[in-house]
């Protein structure tokens, strides 16, 4: 149940809901929205009805509304949850005496237009408030005669049924435990007038005698007692009359169970004894009658957890006293091996730890994670102030006011000095100062880790070891440098630790003050040699993780002490990034105009040549590449590939970063090393957006790369009609071929992409039509009648009979041994040689791979995919390669066959390029001599019906 609330309510905002829980604990019939604000609003004037409503919201998981807008808690017994301090705890306990004072405030301020069913409750709620020392019994009566309330007329009127579905959560105790039955007049009777027996239960399993222990009833519980009701009954949570009473304080009611023989050990469900539950709520009077009666003092619950344990928990000193002094096992340890000592100490309770230690306390003993009670006396004023709920704390500072002079003037809180107090408690008790746990780390670095400059001086006096070191690596100084308190560091210094020392990862001291930011922590180091350009295992200097991290201060800090030498600013970890660099793509635009301000160079390149544009380019980041960009930034700055921030964001498809990029002067028809320009990047990845947006910055529409191949092309070959389209519209040549003779039908027919043969077909036909001055239709078999191929890809027929004939096609081809080959990303087109007229006379028996060495290409560098950073974006790679299928060789002449010319051709494969060298293996270039000693073999052979051997082209 805790964990639902926790769910919803953090400790803050539950102090915020708590009255309205209140209000539904107390209420006696549900109440409506309305109904719980004017409650609410007695007792704070100033709230308003949208605070009230964000109060509601967060309720919204536990509140079910009924068809006439009552609320009511999801579950009666979540209210039982709320009332019961053993179950909620003090965090999240709920007082229904405070709802009915609400109650009863807003019934009062209706006075004479209360309706008169009502009169009841009002005068139930102020019988229920919360006890006053100057009210007295017969204020009460003339409350209500004053608040002008229809008295006379509530005597007559007939009183409405309670509602079921309130009963259950309106019957709670001002005390804070549970709820039970209401108890009628005179219970007993009205119990055994009804037939039932005294050890009848109800829906809780809880007898009359169990209700009766719970409320404190003494006359109740002394007339079931003579009725001989059941001592040993236990309800649903394992609980005896006992147990209830023990729980909620009533020390004469608990007299009279022991005397009537009740069992004071009787555990519940969770293993809480009477004596235990006492002594964790505090209740002196009842641990003491306890203990006479025979309680056993070391019993403990599910957790291992005694009443000792409980006591040094809670902060009830007298307790403790008392429960030493029956015996109680000091240095018994729970589950998790925590004592009473470790338990006292973690919570701040100075008293109760000189208690412990005077009984015989082990003040070395370490809990199941190895710390000691003195690790964790470090470490209590911050848990304390993290969680205000511990009332115990303020009795810890009202109690340390006693024993430490406070000066008005001291820069330390006075929280800080329970620590101290515990610490020299622990030093005079001959505590192991340098107690390690299982990561290693002492008492000293737990204060340290915290900033309590008085207890690290005082284990510094009482002799702790400084120069110990944690399971990272990590000496306290480190520790001290990542906290960021001046005074622990200079301490540390001055003990004569080493600035200079490595950690497991590599960072010194001044790289822990660097990350957080602690800018005088950093000087600090310095001026006591530190230096700034250590670099941990990664490379990393202190000024690169202050950038990271966007510490501008800290950045100052270190350059100005340093003279910022351009070998501090513009260094580069082993991931090629600099300062500059990290704070850029990190967004922290001060620490990036800090930077520049110190001379930083905004157009440095890494190993793979890309600039910290280029960079933002791939991640995508307008407003740091507009910052850098009025900064300095050259957009014209390419990676090793030659290409530039705009080929990256016309890649990416990021219209926004295309513009500025534009506006800024970058080159709209840049060139890669490829020289391909950033229209033909787009296109490739089918960014129609930017496609029209370079289109209309005047990009060039025809413009070809080194393999002669346009945008036109690239688009149609990759299937995107969008991008086909938007060329068309501008003026893209779609009869433009490749240097393999390769048109943007061709290669979208071999791809298969009918959208885009469809809208190629409409724009050759509407250009052929102008160009004859007639409207008819070219078809592509006579417009290819040149291309060495067996059948024509396309005819002039419709659409469909073309796409019925390119099937045709690919099922004749799909025999041939050499097959068509693929690339990872799509199938590439098909290849039309534009054949000069006397090369296609004496090359008219040459198979279609043998007529393709014929077509020489320029040389060019083999394009490179990048390997980007980790947490960067990945780097356009170059165009795959279209690989084309060898055609089944063509009829046979007669005559002799006329010699092939032998074209000696760039052998390097190529990723990006159209076609690969079919002559090539592997890295082998063949020479002239064999490639003619092949042709010779083809003549011999020629008489024999030999032909000249197919080669499989590379895959790639």
């Amino acid at each position: 149940m805790q964990g639902a609330v926790k769910a919803v309510h953090k400790r803050r905002q539950f102090s915020r809901v708590q009255p309205v829980l209140q209000v539904l604990l107390a209420a006696a019939q549900p109440l409506t929205a309305d109904e719980l604000f004017l409650c609410l609003w007695t007792r704070n004037q100033l709230l308003t009805r949208e605070e009230f409503g964000r109060r509601l919201a967060l309720l919204a998981r536990l509140l079910v509304e009924r068809d006439d807008g009552c609320l009511l808690l999801f579950h009666h017994s979540f209210a039982e949850w709320l009332l019961d301090v053993k179950h909620c705890t003090q965090k999240y306990l709920c007082h229904a005496s405070e709802g009915h004072a609400m109650l009863a405030m807003m019934q009062t301020l209706r006075g004479p237009q209360l309706p008169p069913t009502q009169v009841p409750d009002l005068a139930h709620h102020l019988l229920r408030l919360p006890p006053c020392e100057a009210t007295e019994p017969f204020h009460l009566p003339l409350w209500l005669l004053c608040s002008g309330v229809p008295l006379e007329r509530a005597f007559c009127a007939r009183l409405p049924p309670t509602d079921s579905g309130s009963a259950s959560m309106a019957g709670g105790s001002d005390s804070g435990g549970s709820p039970v039955p209401s108890v009628p007049p005179d219970p007993l009777d009205a119990l055994l007038a009804s037939g039932a027996t005294v050890d009848d239960v109800d829906g809780n399993q809880r007898t009359l005698l169990h209700t009766a222990a719970y409320d404190g009833d003494t006359a109740l519980v002394e007339r079931l007692l003579e009725a001989k009701a059941s001592l040993e009954m236990a309800d649903r949570n394992g609980q005896t009359p006992l147990n209830l009473a023990a729980r909620q304080g009533h020390a004469d009611v608990v007299l009279l169970l022991l005397k009537a023989g009740a069992n004071p050990d009787h555990a519940d469900n969770e293993g809480w004894t009477p004596l235990r539950s006492s002594a964790w709520t505090g209740h002196l009077q009842v641990v003491e009658a306890l203990l006479e009666g025979g309680a056993q003092v070391d019993l403990a619950d599910g957790e291992q957890r005694t009443a000792l344990r409980a006591a040094s928990w809670g902060g009830h000193e007298e307790v403790v006293a008392r429960l030493l002094e029956r015996g109680a096992d000091v240095n018994r340890a729970d589950r998790e091996g925590r004592t009473a000592l470790i338990a006292a100490a973690y919570m701040g309770h100075a008293e109760i730890v000189e208690h412990l230690l005077d009984g015989g306390a082990e003040a070395n003993h370490a809990d199941s994670d190895g710390r000691t009670a003195l690790s964790v006396a470090a470490l209590e004023v911050c848990e304390l102030l993290l969680d205000g709920a511990f009332w115990s704390f303020a009795l810890c500072l009202w109690r340390a006011l006693a024993v430490i002079p406070f000066n008005a003037q001291s820069k330390y809180p006075l929280t800080f000095s329970i620590g101290a107090v515990l610490c020299l408690t622990f030093g005079t008790a001959e505590a192991d100062l340098d107690h390690a746990d299982h990561s290693g780390r002492t008492p000293l670095f737990a204060a340290a880790s915290m900033g309590h400059a008085d207890v690290v001086g005082l284990l510094l006096f009482w002799g702790a070891y400084v120069d110990s070191i944690d399971a990272e690596g990590r000496t306290v100084l480190s520790i001290a440098a990542a906290q960021g308190s001046v005074e622990v560091v200079q301490q540390l210094l001055n003990r004569g630790l080493d600035e200079l020392h490595r950690d497991n990862a590599g960072w010194t001291p001044l790289h822990y003050a660097a990350l957080e930011g602690h800018a005088e922590v950093c000087t600090l180091l310095m001026e006591a040699g530190a230096q700034a350009s250590e670099t941990d295992n990664e490379g990393r200097t202190p000024l690169i993780l202050a950038a990271q991290e966007g510490h501008s201060a800290a950045v100052r800090a270190i350059l100005d002490f340093g003279g910022h030498p351009p070998s501090l600013v513009d260094h580069r970890a082993h991931d090629g990034r600099t300062a500059f660099r990290v704070a850029a793509l990190e967004g922290h635009r001060d620490t990036v105009h800090t930077l520049l301000s110190y001379n930083a160079d905004v157009n440095y390149q890494d190993a793979d040549g890309r600039s910290t544009l280029y960079v933002l380019a791939l991640e995508g980041r307008v407003d740091m590449a507009d910052y850098v960009l009025a900064r300095g930034a050259d957009p014209e700055v390419g990676d090793l590939e030659g290409r530039t921030p705009l080929h990256v964001a016309a890649w990416q498809g990021h219209a926004p970063l295309v513009d500025l990029l534009l506006s800024r002067g970058a080159l709209v028809d840049a060139q890669d090393a490829d020289q391909r320009t950033a229209l033909q990047s787009a296109a490739w990845q089918g960014q129609a957006h930017v496609v029209r947006l370079l289109l209309e910055r005047g990009a060039q529409v025809d413009h070809v790369c080194v393999e002669g191949a346009t945008a036109l092309g690239i688009a149609s070959q990759e299937g995107h009609e969008e991008v086909v389209r938007a060329l068309l519209e501008h003026g893209a040549d779609p009869s433009h071929v490749d240097q393999c003779g390769r048109s943007p039908l061709r290669v979208a027919a071999k791809a298969g992409h009918l959208n885009v043969v469809r809208l190629l077909e409409e724009s050759l036909a509407l250009g052929r039509s102008a160009a004859a001055g007639s409207t008819s239709t070219v078809s592509l078999a006579s417009a290819a009648s040149t291309a060495p191929c067996a059948a024509p890809l396309f005819c002039p027929e419709s659409p469909e009979s073309t796409s019925d004939k390119r099937r045709s096609l690919a099922s004749t081809r799909s025999d041939s041994k050499s097959s068509s080959n693929r690339t990872d990303s799509t199938a590439r087109s098909q290849h039309n040689t534009g054949v000069a007229p006397s090369t296609a006379e004496h090359g008219a028996g040459l198979s279609f791979t043998q007529q393709i060495q014929q077509c020489t290409r320029s040389r060019h560098r083999a394009s490179r995919v990048l390997s980007p950073l980790n947490s960067e974006g990945r780097s356009p790679s170059s165009p795959p390669g279209c690989t084309w299928q060898p055609q089944p060789p063509l009829a046979p002449r007669r005559g002799p066959l006329p010699d092939p010319p032998v074209m000696v051709v760039d052998a390097r494969p190529r990723r990006n390029g159209i076609v690969t060298n079919p002559n090539c293996k592997g890295s082998k270039r063949p020479t002239p001599d064999q490639l003619h000693s092949k042709v010779a073999n083809y003549r011999e052979g020629g008489a024999k019906g030999a032909v000249l051997p197919v080669k499989k082209e590379t895959p790639l």
